[in-house]
């Protein structure tokens, strides 16, 4: 049968969850999605999305509710695009999360059903989330800030934040209230002033705010209110008044008043992050997921960390070898990873700036590698970081992902030298469909190797085929630049992802050589248009960068 957009209603009945969290059902055997719809419930829907692989369709009227549905504790759940499994109860969820592990292992990596533990619940269910990055809008003359209503870019108004930690939905609500008391204007594109995001971080009772601007220059009497907040540790403003930008921050900053650095506490840790640093939301949670990685790390002598950021995880590490490397791709986040090993007194512990495989491969150059942990984006390893792990052959590999997706891809190109002996997901984020894991990979036969030193050339004229090899680097062609190399540097530079038939287009248009590359069935549900200005930018800055251009 021939199904029309959004011109007759059709009966679905969910059969699974999503990645997304969306309900799953099929129509003449094709997958459509359907938001806050749950296994087993029946709908009757709207399609309003058709393409020859999939659909998406919007529920008119439930038949029926999951005996798993519970009302949702928010009032706009739903609407709001932050919470949607809110409606799920949490011990469903975590099943639920559990289960887009296990079935991404099997369906990519061919591991055995049974292999995944039971997901690690977050000590808070509500309340957990430690930072916001909010717009601003107006409305009927006020300041509202808020998130995105799924599926639009209009502003659902926050009145009251459950996942927001109660001093940061406290702070939020003092600080929208002295905005309006001093009458600032939201950002308007044609004039390039006023309030565009409000960032605020709340650690242990101290706080961390950036208000993002346009040209505009915020009242002498705001900045002296804002000051007299308790606990008030930095008080920022980025000035980013580019109306085609899509980035969060510009390279514009200005102290206002206090510290650039927001102390916090991880354990036995102490770290100072920077406004633009990343680091989990859920603190207590990420805290255990840390010690669960350095629990399965047995004691060795080289431990290097890819994706380091600001080193939390290299410096809980760091009595588990004598010698810790983070390879981290953002200078600024090298810094203040350097600062906090520094600050910890970890001498052995340093951080490096550069491309994680090849930096990698630099190390294992000079020393052999014992152990690696990677913690990449959603996007995965790339094929040049998959390469340089079965080059340098650690003995022991602790992958943390936060995509089972590319996981399961990732381990299936590492199968053949690696074992899986653990997989421990944790609820980093719950009512969201978001889940973290820790996966173990041990080295199937780590010490079967021994060291040769080979010469070639008689006598005096002989020459060592490491002196060789030094001289081959020099005739070495430069690495190939990935796809994922130009996002990932431009998602951690600019703050917005691009895709990569952003980057194909723009190469295209450069008239550089091309290389085709099928596409996942995930990104088959988000059609792409031709980029826009300020992403062109960005992928043209990028290929300068790793000299492609």
């Amino acid at each position: 049968m021939e199904y029309k957009k959004s011109k007759q209603s059709v009966n679905v009945t969910a059969k699974k969850l999503g990645i997304n969290g969306e309900g799953i059902g099929y129509l003449d055997g094709k997958p459509v999605f359907v938001d806050q719809l749950l296994p087993g419930e029946t709908a009757e829907i709207s399609l309003t999305e058709i393409k020859e692989r999939y659909a998406k369709g919007r529920i008119n009227k439930r038949l029926n509710d999951s005996p798993l549905r519970v009302i949702p504790a928010c009032s706009v759940q739903g609407r709001c695009s932050g919470c949607p499994l809110m409606i799920l109860q949490p011990q469903a969820q975590l099943q639920m999360k559990r289960e887009l592990v296990q079935e991404a292992l099997i369906k990519y990596a061919g591991l055995p059903r049974g292999r995944v533990q039971p997901v690690t619940a977050s000590p808070l269910p509500l309340g957990y989330r430690n930072q916001c990055k909010l717009p601003i809008r107006q409305e009927h003359g006020q300041l509202v800030s808020g998130l995105y209503e799924e599926g639009s870019n209009r502003i659902i108004p926050i009145h009251s934040c459950l996942i927001h930690d109660e001093h940061l939905e406290a702070l939020r609500k003092q600080i929208m209230g002295l905005l309006n008391q001093f009458k600032l204007s939201a950002y308007d594109p044609k004039t390039e002033t006023g309030l565009r995001t409000l960032v605020l971080r709340c650690l242990e009772g101290q706080f961390q705010c950036v208000l993002v601007t346009g040209k505009s220059l915020l009242p002498s009497g705001l900045i002296e209110k804002l000051k007299q907040i308790p606990g008030l540790v930095c008080l920022m403003q980025n000035i980013n008044p580019d109306k085609r930008s899509r980035q969060l921050f510009s390279s514009h900053w200005k102290l206002l008043a206090g510290e650039d650095r927001l102390p916090v506490q991880l354990g036995r840790l102490q770290l100072n992050l920077s406004c633009a640093s990343f680091f989990q939301l859920n603190r207590l949670q990420a805290y255990q997921l840390y010690q669960k990685a350095a629990s399965l790390i047995k004691p060795c002598t080289t431990l290097v960390e890819a994706y380091s950021g600001i080193g939390g995880i290299s410096l809980m590490l760091k009595e588990k070898a004598k010698t810790i490397i983070g390879i981290e791709s953002i200078q600024e986040a090298v810094d203040n990873a350097n600062e906090n090993a520094r600050l910890n007194h970890a001498d052995h512990v340093r951080f490096v700036c550069g491309d994680a495989a090849e930096e990698m491969k630099k190390i294992s150059r000079k020393r052999k590698i014992d152990a690696v942990v990677v913690d990449p984006p959603r996007t995965g390893l790339d094929k040049a970081m998959i390469e340089s792990l079965r080059q340098c052959q650690p003995a022991q590999i602790v992958y943390i992902s936060c995509n089972p997706a590319t996981l399961g891809k990732n381990i299936k190109e590492l199968k053949d030298l690696y074992e899986v002996k653990t997989v421990i997901p944790f609820d980093m984020f719950p009512n969201t469909a978001h889940v973290e894991t820790i996966v173990l990979l041990s080295h199937k036969s780590p010490d079967s190797h021994i060291n040769v030193k080979i010469e070639f050339g008689e006598g005096e004229g002989k020459v060592p085929l490491d002196a060789i090899a030094e001289r081959a680097k020099k005739y070495q062609p430069k690495p190939k630049i990935t796809y994922k190399m130009i996002q990932e540097y431009i998602e951690k530079k600019y703050g917005f992802k691009v895709h990569t038939a952003y980057i194909a287009e723009v190469k295209r248009y450069l008239g550089l050589t091309m290389y085709d590359a099928p596409n996942a069935v995930e990104e088959l549900k988000q059609p792409r248009k031709h980029p826009p200005k300020e992403k062109i930018e960005a992928i043209t800055e990028a290929l300068k960068f790793f000299e492609v251009i």
